[in-house]
């Protein structure tokens, strides 16, 4: 049941997310095509995917809960908008103080964001 209602949860996508093409950064650009990026995020990765799995092969291990997916891709490309890349240091950042932060995932069910200064 709960398998289900994951499969279902998704199925006509998330609401209030709208897409653009990868590597753009708003929906004018937009392509007729499967591969898409969300509208107002500052990075895109273009991935390769080979499977997404919404159960474990074991359900003794535990690794994918009713919440989540296993997504096994390859990153293909990426694209970064110029306010959050600093190509001097090679780094992910907002470069300027009136861009505006981005969430990051910690880990452990722990998110934050990173802004400049």
């Amino acid at each position: 049941q709960k398998k289900k209602l994951k499969r279902m949860r998704l199925a006509k996508g998330i609401p209030n997310l709208e897409t653009v093409p990868v590597g753009h950064s708003d929906a004018s650009a937009r392509e007729k095509n499967l591969q898409f990026a969300i509208n107002g995020t500052c990075s895109h990765i273009h991935c390769r995917t080979y499977a997404i799995l919404d159960e474990p092969a074991s359900s003794s291990l535990g690794i994918i809960d009713e919440e989540h997916f296993l997504v096994m891709a390859e990153v293909i490309d990426a694209h970064v908008h110029s306010s959050y890349w600093d190509a001097t240091k090679k780094q992910f950042r907002p470069m300027r103080d009136d861009v505006p932060p981005y969430l990051t995932f910690f880990g452990a069910q722990t998110f934050g964001y990173v802004r400049n200064r």
